[in-house]
């Protein structure tokens, strides 16, 4: 995952040098995001979203939930939000 630094400002947390990681957060300021989706919006793997989400759920900046998926029925995803 490479180095970063937490720059906290007043209530914020942001992640840096990582662009991935920015693209990520401003993807996910428009509203919560599947997984897939946001692999397609941010332009990487599936796998690489998960890697950094997973980072960025450990330091609070974001958090997982299960959403019915639209297309199949029953079926859940892994979606995100930005934490409060």
């Amino acid at each position: 995952m490479g180095q970063f630094c937490l720059v906290e400002i007043g209530n914020y947390k942001v992640v840096t040098p990582c662009d991935t990681r920015v693209k990520i957060l401003q993807s996910l300021a428009k509203g919560a995001m599947s997984a897939e989706d946001l692999s397609k919006d941010v332009g990487a793997s599936y796998s690489t979203i998960m890697d950094h989400m997973d980072l960025l759920e450990k330091i609070g900046l974001v958090e997982a939930f299960l959403s019915k998926g639209s297309g199949d029925i029953g079926r859940r995803r892994i979606c995100f939000r930005l934490r409060e």
